[in-house]
């Protein structure tokens, strides 16, 4: 980990770019990808905001995140602690600000949905790119890549599918059968699409990162 401003400031936006990412799908009428889903379900069942909500799920990811890649528990595994409250944050404020599609064509809620699905692609490869820890859910979900001796993106893939799992029986335990567990088109659409392009972006995003002095 080099701790310059250049990648501080990398790391910082791309964490930003997740936090959009969510608030877009937030203010769709197509759902959001499995793991918001599953937190939407918390948001509203308990009630609980982001900012309180992101760190204590956190707190039972890491642990999981790390025994899988057998990574040594120091100290480090308190800062994606800090990481979820930071994006926690950021969707809470984005939500006042950024506007809902969700009465809207189908046409205006697919550009949110391709949007949310490439800025969260970029944020991503952003945030690998420093090698700073991961947010606690991208930490479970590159344990899983290298658990199947795959890529970050294939791990992303799997643990979409997990997150849907998940989603359904918090969606069951608090009754939210009306939304349908804030489970739709877009949950499928970005549990399949978000692993291959995070690959995709990952040359590019880094290529560019480089150039920048």
């Amino acid at each position: 980990m080099k701790f310059t401003f250049k990648n501080i400031m990398i790391y910082l936006i791309g964490l930003a770019l997740l936090g959009v990412t969510v608030t877009l799908m937030l203010k769709t009428n197509l759902g959001m990808d499995a793991w918001d889903a599953f937190y939407r379900n918390l948001n509203i069942g308990i009630p609980l905001e982001y900012k309180f909500l992101n760190p204590i799920i956190a707190l039972i990811l890491l642990p999981i995140g790390y025994a899988i890649q057998k990574k040594k528990i120091t100290l480090w595994i308190l800062f994606p602690l800090v990481v979820s409250t930071y994006v926690g944050w950021i969707i809470d404020l984005l939500e006042l600000v950024v506007p809902s599609v969700a009465t809207y064509g189908i046409v205006w809620n697919l550009l949110y949905l391709v949007g949310s699905l490439i800025i969260c692609a970029i944020g991503l490869n952003m945030v690998t790119y420093c090698h700073f820890p991961l947010p606690a859910l991208d930490e479970l979900c590159y344990g899983i890549g290298v658990l199947m001796h795959s890529t970050y993106g294939k791990g992303k893939l799997v643990g979409e599918m997990l997150a849907i799992v998940l989603t359904v029986i918090a969606g069951v335990i608090f009754g939210h059968y009306e939304q349908w567990f804030y489970i739709g088109a877009a949950t499928i659409i970005f549990g399949v699409a978000i692993g291959p392009l995070i690959d995709m972006f990952k040359k590019p995003v880094y290529q560019v990162l480089e150039a920048i002095k």
